[in-house]
């Protein structure tokens, strides 16, 4: 049997993108998208719990608004193992406080980080396993990075350097790059997406964020150790794990993930999630009820199972009906949901609807 890895499912974002299904009091790590009886975050605690062994190794890092939603969800991760983060400043500060309550109560121990809202298919076992050797042998801080299957712009890419037995040297990462480029990449071969999973020793990792984020790990460390961490989280600066470590550390190794993945970021990735009616591109996917006529490519979703949602000659939309909310957008720009919820009127109606 292999070892055990502490495996930490950061489920703190709001799915602002799948909006009005994912709401601020339950946003999608909490929805069963494809009503197959698990939620996204039980699902991934499914996935990462043979990788911990125990319960007592999986730890859950959220907002505090999300604790009871948690222990609703994941009732077996014991309640000091739900890590709370005060307030949201991306993904650096929260990984850096996951990595200090776990080096405090267990030591320098390999440590996973996993979204809770990523479909994964088979082979991320043999993928986590290979991270977590390269972790222990080589103090590697170890990214995931998966084989393009199209020239996406929405993900951003690791470019591969030398081969180093399982895993490669990272020789930069590329941010969400324009259509020329991803498909550059993709014919390039040497590029993988990047998955935003984590695997490395709690104390290299300490390390090297005191290395290349003082301005970080100095006033965690110190509220750390004064347990002021909920009263002086919001000052720390706001900046992800990419920029704040792997795009400046010498440590950084990526494994290839060949296993299916999606991050299911917006509604356009529901096609890939549950797939067409009528097995081609041009049939329209739905969860709920739909007739249509003359209608392709669009993406209906009902919460409520009565609801029945009815198309006349309309093409390549999102129509998502929730509630006392209909959302109709374009496919082009779900992308644009986000800044849709800035507005003062659908703030009351998000307060009101749950």
């Amino acid at each position: 049997m292999s070892e055990p890895i502490h495996a930490v499912i950061m489920a703190g974002g709001q799915g602002q993108r799948f909006w009005p299904l994912s709401t601020p009091d339950r946003p999608k790590q909490f929805l069963d998208l494809e009503r197959c009886g698990r939620t996204l975050i039980q699902a991934t605690y499914d996935r990462v719990l043979p990788l911990a062994h125990s319960p007592e190794r999986v730890f859950v890092a959220t907002a505090e608004r999300y604790l009871d939603l948690v222990h609703e969800q994941l009732p077996d991760v014991p309640q000091e193992n739900v890590l709370v983060e005060p307030t949201p400043r991306d993904s650096a500060p929260a990984i850096a406080l996951a990595c200090l309550n776990i080096h405090q109560r267990f030591g320098d121990v390999v440590t996973g980080f996993f979204s809770s809202d990523h479909q994964i298919g088979s082979g991320f076992d043999g993928a986590i396993l290979s991270a977590a050797r390269v972790a222990r042998e080589r103090d590697g801080l170890v990214t995931v990075g998966i084989t393009p299957s199209r020239p996406a712009t929405g993900y951003g890419y690791i470019e591969l350097g030398n081969p180093e037995g399982e895993a490669f040297r990272v020789a930069r990462f590329v941010e969400k790059p324009n259509a020329r480029s991803a498909a550059a990449y993709l014919e390039a071969g040497n590029y993988l997406w990047n998955a935003g999973i984590f695997v490395w020793r709690t104390g290299v990792v300490l390390a090297e964020l005191d290395r290349h984020a003082p301005e970080l790990m100095r006033p965690l460390r110190r509220s750390f150790a004064a347990r002021t961490v909920a009263q002086e989280f919001a000052q720390l600066k706001r900046i992800s794990i990419d920029y704040a470590l792997m795009e400046r550390t010498e440590r950084a190794f990526v494994v290839p993930g060949r296993f299916d993945w999606d991050d299911i970021g917006d509604w356009v990735a529901l096609e890939r999630l549950v797939g067409s009616q009528g097995g081609s591109i041009s049939a329209n996917t739905v969860v709920g009820q739909h007739v249509g006529r003359d209608t392709s490519g669009n993406i209906v979703y009902t919460e409520d199972p009565d609801d029945v949602v009815v198309t006349l000659g309309v093409h390549d939309l999102v129509i998502v009906k929730r509630g006392n909310a209909l959302l109709l957008v374009h496919k082009e720009r779900v992308q644009e949901i986000k800044t849709l919820l800035e507005d003062e009127r659908l703030a009351g109606l998000l307060k009101r609807d749950g």
